[in-house]
């Protein structure tokens, strides 16, 4: 069965040339593919021939392309072929001895990157109408590298597919001094997990409320880690150190709400087969609900743990004594 003979009609656009990054030239490298983005991944990895070698050049003719999809199981009755006629597919080494331009420095590649993500954000953007923190990896040919790379030249993007998350295709439209260059770019997207943040400065001690924290979109950091993704998670919380405004919350910056301290005297409840004895003790540890803390009588000293079940209580279960019978 055919990889692509179930997959929805796509449109296929010549390229007029290109230069191959690999030994083996790939459907993606001579076409623009706009297609769902799972679809154009899998059409753009299709192998076609070996690259030619450096110096060579090879002419690829749409009939020819069409006879190689054919053979490699692609239903052409689905897709629809636009752009050039024949693509000149020549080695990149080829082209840049040719027209003599100097390899890209590591600033330029930079600044062509980040001149993509920015551009790629004001698009998504403009797509959703959220201001999401977006995340992209791709990775760019020398020669979309060099026409990106100056930024008084036009940019403008076009595809990608809601939710605008995992594997995407985007075509980019840039204008050089040589005239209009098209490109497609595979982008991977991801947008951070929701996060607990600070509404307001938060002093240390204080009790966590439903109107002290936000669920927003932010990028976790290092030294973020813990982070909360639930506002039930961090309700009734109480606060270790002061957590300014905008913060996010970490679980080192959380305790369960204290009960007891350390140092005070405590009801202690000691419940057994329906009996219940009551006792008054010094607590060795703070405590917050549910916690087990260590505690000691006040007349001998004696060290035993119970359990936090309320403001300066705790209790413990008490196992029942079995007297023995003797025949």
């Amino acid at each position: 069965m055919s990889l692509t003979a179930a997959l929805p009609a796509a449109e296929l656009r010549l390229l007029p040339q290109c230069s191959p990054r690999g030994t083996l030239v790939t459907l993606g490298e001579v076409a623009e593919i706009s297609a769902a983005a799972e679809q154009a991944r899998q059409l753009a990895a299709i192998e076609l021939f070996p690259a030619p070698p450096a110096g060579a050049s090879r002419l690829l003719r749409v009939r020819e392309l069409q006879d190689l999809l054919l053979l490699r199981g692609v239903n052409l009755a689905e897709h629809r072929f636009t752009g050039s006629s024949e693509v000149t597919i020549a080695a990149a080494t080829s082209k840049a001895g040719l027209t003599g331009e100097a390899p890209l420095s590591l600033p330029t590649q930079k600044r062509s990157q980040r001149r993509l993500e920015e551009a790629l954000a004001q698009y998504l953007k403009q797509k959703t109408g959220a201001e999401t923190p977006w995340q992209f990896r791709f990775k760019l040919t020398a020669e979309q590298a060099r026409a990106l790379a100056n930024p008084a030249q036009t940019l403008s993007l076009q595809g990608g597919q809601a939710p605008f998350t995992g594997a995407q295709i985007f075509q980019l439209t840039v204008q050089t001094p040589e005239g209009w260059k098209h490109f497609s770019v595979p982008v991977e997207v991801t947008a951070p997990t929701p996060v607990v943040t600070a509404v307001h400065s938060l002093l240390r001690g204080a009790i966590i409320r439903n109107t002290d924290v936000v669920l927003v979109q932010a990028e976790v950091r290092e030294g973020d880690n813990g982070a909360f993704h639930s506002v039930e998670e961090v309700l009734g919380k109480q606060t270790t150190r002061a957590v300014p405004e905008g913060k996010i919350l970490t679980a080192e910056a959380l305790q369960s709400q204290s009960y007891v301290h350390r140092g005070e005297a405590i009801t202690v409840h000691a419940r057994t087969a329906g009996i219940r004895v009551r006792t008054t003790v010094r607590a060795k540890d703070d405590g917050g609900l549910g916690d087990l803390i260590a505690v000691e009588t006040l007349t001998d000293r004696k060290t035993f743990y119970a359990r936090v079940c309320g403001i300066r209580e705790a209790e413990v279960l008490a196992q029942p004594v079995t007297a023995e019978r003797n025949w």
